[in-house]
Formats: structure tokens, C-alpha cells, sequence
């Protein structure tokens, strides 16, 4: 007798087992894929990609930004416009920022991409003035060498008419 409950059990729980892989899914995140910078982001700008695997066409593709995983705390919104698969993102501070794709099929269907984290840390402020400073020296030393062989250009085409 207790075969036939341990058969009894087995049978049920193959049962609900093939009923529970055949419930539909509400959001399709494996159809869409965000692909962005894997480095510390050191500008303040960065590229993310969208792709469709399995979709022929999307609607309004909305790239969400937000300073939290959890996207409860949503800091901006970036709706792509026009048929772009690449989307450049601007204006950020040092921070860490996850990033995600949200879509729509043609049936209305709406999928969310998986989330990819994006940390930026500016180059220092040092860094950018000494390069600044080295621009304005080199800048400076052409336009200075520029009058100079010019000036001398004119003195000596003067000297040629003179003799």
C-alpha cells in the first residue's frame, strides 16, 4: 500500500511539474539584451547597445537609468527615437549607475533587458588643467614663431628691394 502512494505522489508531482514549465512568462528579458561599457566610464559619456534576438520589430525603446539595482529610484529616462540600436548617454556625475532597455513588440508586448551597472569617476581636476596649460604654452610658442618668421620674412624682402 504505500507503493502505490509513493506512484501516487511521483505522478502529481510530474504533473504539476509539467504544468509549471507551460505557464507563460509576462516579461520576455531573454529577448532583449542591453550591451554597455565594461571599464570605469572616466568622461562622463558612454554607448549602450539594444538587441532583439527574437523580435522582428520594437516599439518605443526606453533606455531607464537609475542609482539603485532595484530601479526604485529612477533618475532619468532616455526614449530612443527613430530605428537606433546604439544609444549615447551624456551628463552624468562620478557615480554608479544601473542601466536597462524597456520595449514594446508589435502586439504590445513589453520586454525588459537585463541591467548592466556603469561606474564614472572623472579624470581629477589637476589632470585636465595641466593639460590645458600645456595646450595654451604649445599655443602660444606657434603663434609667437609665427609672427617672428614672419617679421623676418618682411625685413629681409625689404633688404632685397633696397640693394
Amino acid at each position: 500500500m504505500t507503493t502505490q502512494k509513493t506512484c501516487f505522489n511521483y505522478r502529481y508531482t510530474l504533473l504539476a511539474l509539467c504544468l509549471f514549465f507551460m505557464l507563460p512568462t509576462t516579461t520576455l528579458a531573454s529577448s532583449l539584451t542591453l550591451s554597455g561599457p565594461e571599464s570605469v566610464i572616466k568622461e562622463g559619456y558612454f554607448t549602450v547597445s539594444v538587441h532583439a534576438n527574437d523580435i522582428n520589430e520594437l516599439n518605443r525603446i526606453t533606455i531607464e537609468v537609475a542609482s539603485d539595482s532595484d530601479f526604485t529610484e529612477r533618475t532619468r529616462q532616455f526614449p530612443a527615437l527613430g530605428d537606433f540600436k546604439d544609444i549615447s548617454l551624456t551628463g552624468f556625475s562620478n557615480g554608479k549607475y544601473y542601466v536597462r532597455a524597456r520595449a514594446e513588440d508589435a502586439n504590445r508586448q513589453a520586454y525588459v533587458s537585463n541591467t548592466v551597472k556603469i561606474t564614472v569617476k572623472h579624470y581629477p581636476l589637476w589632470q585636465a588643467l595641466t593639460l590645458f596649460f600645456i595646450g595654451l604654452v604649445i599655443f602660444i610658442t606657434l603663434v609667437a614663431t609665427l609672427l617672428l618668421l614672419h617679421r623676418q620674412w618682411l625685413h629681409s624682402k625689404q633688404h632685397k628691394h633696397h640693394d
